[in-house]
């Protein structure tokens, strides 16, 4: 009965201020763990998977390159400026010229209309043949004799180019009153349409010209055509 009482032996909470424990939370731990694999995870998926790091040599070296590209795509983008800018002027020289050509097929155009006009107001040789002396302009100049004449053919009868030679038969008369006549070398003469032929012919000293006889001959020397003028 005088026996020691049993009590019960109190204990303090774990929340009572002045026995607070001072271990970290169970929430921290787990953050910073989680934390720290993450980077570990990072780290190792850049290691082995993710681009590789260059060294400076190697950014040098690429940076280098990249502005050489960069030079050469500017001068390939100068040679296509270049050729473009040569593309629009041969266009534009293209259009000019098929201006001109069209301007000088309606020229010639004219210009046949008015040959034909002219060759129809020329009279025809008196004497009707294929070939005609159709004019002549002979003219007095010192010690010599300037001509232009003008031969024709008949369009209708003609075909191959007529070739042969002209003649000029100077008849004049010398200071003494001498009378004579004068044969200069022939002019050859390649004939398709028309000929105009022109120039001078030299004469003896105080010879005056008073008349031409121009003689058109063939190949076998046949007389073709001839008309007489009076020298002006």
């Amino acid at each position: 009965m005088f026996g020691r009482s049993q009590r019960s032996v109190f204990k303090p909470s774990v929340y009572q201020p002045g026995k607070r424990s001072r271990r970290m939370p169970r929430w921290l731990v787990l953050l910073l763990v989680g934390i720290g694999l993450g980077a570990g995870g990072v780290l190792f998926l850049q290691t082995n998977y993710g681009p590789q790091r260059l060294t400076i040599e190697q950014s040098e070296q690429l940076h280098s390159e990249l502005s050489a590209a960069n030079l050469d795509r500017q001068r390939l983008q100068g040679q296509l400026d270049e050729a473009s800018q040569q593309r629009d002027s041969a266009r534009s020289t293209h259009g000019k010229l098929t201006t001109d050509l069209a301007q000088a097929q309606a020229q010639i155009t004219t210009l046949n209309k008015d040959l034909q006009l002219f060759e129809e107001a020329i009279p025809p040789d008196p004497r009707g043949s294929n070939i005609g002396v159709r004019s002549a302009l002979l003219t007095r100049e010192p010690g010599q004799l300037g001509y232009q004449v003008l031969i024709m053919r008949d369009n209708a009868k003609a075909g191959a180019p007529f070739k042969g030679t002209v003649q000029f038969a100077i008849e004049g008369r010398y200071p003494n009153g001498r009378i004579d006549t004068i044969a200069p070398d022939a002019i050859a003469l390649d004939l398709d349409r028309y000929q105009h032929m022109s120039g001078s012919l030299k004469l003896p000293d105080g010879f005056v010209a008073r008349t031409v006889t121009i003689k058109v001959l063939d190949g076998a020397q046949r007389q073709q055509a001839m008309r007489v003028y009076y020298v002006r």
